[in-house]
């Protein structure tokens, strides 16, 4: 088109546009062939090594009439997820399903209690609504491969035409992706709620409300084992078996409610009373899991289970004074509504507080985020893929007190883009 364009009168626009949507077509290719990267702690576990969770997996797929499981890792964390690889063949076939569940889990909790965790994971599966919610995810995976398409670094005309094509498609991408999130969103609180109530039909309503608030209580202890862990680690110290001091500490320490999850204290408040049956079922799958654990080499000192779970009672006072600390400055980030003229699009980004995703924020709509954080200096930043750039915003917060922050933007029209930030920070309570 270039090399014959005087000959067929097609405008040189009209070359690079074609160009630019070649791009694109090439980025929705590459997109498909997506494939997520598990984090290096997950580690595959087979039938062999661990015949007594399989075991109880097997009874789970079969009582559900689900296919078998494909891959079961192990990880060291308190944490249990059935989940599917985002290929583009999940759209059309049956997806593979996948187990990662955590040696906080498998160490601390009775058979019985593994079981309705299982229940409840791949409950999700036999939900009408998974058939849909499949799809949006892989979408969601193909629309954030999408947006990766690369500035060309060619000057004149076609660095500007490439960047207006950019910007434009940041408007269109952000907008699909966000369409995707809330769809999903909208599926997944109820998804959580009919998947406890596959987990009741087998396992009953007392030992999953047990289930559920023995995991809630068991990642609270493991995060202050690990803040423990990290305390000797600077000092080259290893505890020898640090899931074993996780049961010591849960024999002692009752986190307050604030302190867990309020979605899981509405998933047992919705199943009804809560029985305070204290039995204890088998813990054939702890036994095994705990001969899992492999400590690390070239340690030169080594901290005996008990004495560590002993000094950590008075760390977990101060565990607990700093996890409430993180939390007691509120933060109302706000956008009014067409602020400006411009622009006449929907345009999506994310806020960034201190490099951690917070919210999404939108032009016209305008927005108000609520967040929490701690007491100190923060930086406020946006970000979007292309057509986007942020004037970082630092302001410092004091402790118990609620603040604003007042958003601004401005477009540079000549080279594209946006300009996102905040503008003011005032304090609201005095």
């Amino acid at each position: 088109m270039i090399r014959y364009q005087d000959e067929h009168e097609w405008p040189l626009q009209l070359a690079v546009i074609s160009i630019a949507g070649g791009v694109l077509l090439w980025e929705m290719l590459r997109a498909f062939r997506f494939k997520n990267m598990l984090p290096t702690a997950y580690k595959v576990t087979t039938a062999q090594e661990f015949p007594v969770l399989f075991d109880a997996i097997a009874e789970v797929t079969e009582n559900l009439k689900l296919s078998p499981i494909h891959k079961v890792y192990i990880c060291p964390d308190a944490t249990a997820a059935v989940f599917i690889q985002p290929y583009l063949r999940n759209l059309f076939f049956e997806p593979k399903r996948e187990l990662v569940i955590g040696l906080g889990f498998l160490t601390q909790m009775d058979d019985e209690e593994i079981r309705a965790i299982l229940y409840h994971e791949f409950g999700h599966y036999v939900q009408q609504e998974m058939k849909s919610s499949i799809s949006v995810y892989v979408i969601g995976q193909f629309s954030r491969s999408f947006v990766a398409v690369k500035e060309a670094e060619k000057q004149g005309v076609w660095r500007m035409q490439i960047r207006l094509q950019l910007l434009l498609f940041t408007y269109f991408s952000m907008w699909t992706c966000n369409c995707i999130n809330k769809a999903y969103a909208r599926l997944a609180k109820q998804m959580e709620y009919d998947a406890d109530d596959v987990a009741v039909n087998y396992v009953g309503v007392a030992v999953l409300q047990k289930a559920l608030l023995h995991a809630a209580c068991v990642r609270y202890n493991y995060e202050v084992v690990r803040w423990g862990l990290q305390q000797l680690q600077a000092q080259n110290i290893q505890v020898d078996e640090p899931y074993i001091a996780l049961s010591l500490v849960g024999n002692y320490s009752r986190p307050m409610r604030r302190l867990l999850s309020e979605e899981v204290v509405r998933r047992v408040e919705r199943l009804g009373m809560l029985n305070d049956s204290s039995c204890i079922g088998t813990k054939s799958i702890q036994q095994q899991a705990f001969r899992m654990f492999k400590r690390k080499a070239g340690v030169a000192q080594l901290c005996p289970a008990r004495q560590f779970a002993e000094w950590l009672r008075e760390g977990f006072d101060i565990y607990t004074r700093q996890r409430l600390l993180e939390t007691s400055v509120l933060l109302e980030i706000h956008l009014d509504r067409k602020k400006h003229k411009m622009p006449y699009v929907d345009g999506f980004y994310k806020l960034l507080l201190d490099g951690k995703e917070i919210g999404a924020g939108n032009f016209i709509k305008g927005y108000t985020l609520k967040r929490k954080t701690s007491p100190g200096k923060h930086t406020l930043t946006t970000y979007a893929p292309s057509g986007l750039i942020s004037t970082p915003l630092e302001f410092e917060v004091e402790k118990d007190g609620t603040y604003r922050i007042e958003m601004d933007y401005k477009l540079y029209v000549k080279n594209g883009y946006y300009n996102v930030y905040g503008e003011k920070c005032v304090r609201l309570d005095r």
